[in-house]
């Protein structure tokens, strides 16, 4: 099975999102973006004028089923806004099998179906540890085969304050810094950067940005 590594650059109330907003959460957070890996890719990519249904995502136990369905939906408005195909659409139906997905897509007369799954979302404290990893795989209804199969991972590191002795012995004669505002949470920022870079990729970029 070949193997793409691409370079690359998401609070689990996700409902949606529009595709030409940049960011959701916290400018200031900073987040480490792991490559997305692509363990399968069509070596001719001749599906820019295929259709797409989105199904809703499957989620960790601590997310809701409407979250997944965000997530669905997040997906979709990116696919639409980067126009990767000529028709887009989301459907509101679960699935236990890839069978059953793939009959959802037929019925729906679609081409391709695209089913994810997010492996964790763990929305981090006041000093980060934010970490979210999902999975995407876009089937031809058709043959059953996998078009593209690609994973990511994100994670935010942990800032701790400073506590040495000299630090404290300044802070006793300084006032107190004024904090700024803590922004929105940092997954739902995490899960549109990976809706991005995964859209991107199945639209025929080698590199996304960081």
């Amino acid at each position: 099975m070949a193997k793409l590594f691409i370079v690359v650059l998401l609070s689990l109330s996700v409902v949606g999102c529009a595709a030409t907003q940049p960011n959701w959460a916290n400018r200031s957070a900073k987040v480490n973006k792991n490559s997305p890996v692509v363990y399968i890719y069509p070596l001719n990519n001749g599906y820019q004028e295929a259709s797409v249904a989105v199904l809703p995502f499957q989620v960790p136990a601590q997310m809701s089923l409407e979250q997944g369905r965000g997530v669905a939906t997040l997906f979709k408005d990116v696919l639409l806004g980067r126009q990767a195909f000529s028709r887009v659409l989301c459907l509101d139906e679960s699935y236990g099998s890839m069978e059953r997905a793939i009959a959802i897509g037929k019925r729906a007369g679609v081409d391709l179906v695209l089913v994810g799954k997010v492996n964790y979302a763990m929305e981090g404290g006041q000093f980060g540890g934010s970490r979210v990893e999902v999975a995407s795989r876009l089937v031809n209804v058709n043959t059953g085969n996998t078009v593209w199969y690609i994973e990511q991972a994100l994670d935010q590191p942990m800032n701790y304050p400073k506590s040495s002795t000299l630090s404290r012995f300044v802070a006793a004669f300084n006032p107190p810094a004024i904090g700024s505002p803590a922004g929105g949470p940092v997954v739902p920022n995490m899960l549109a950067q990976v809706a991005f870079d995964m859209v991107d990729v199945m639209a025929g970029a080698r590199f996304v940005s960081r």
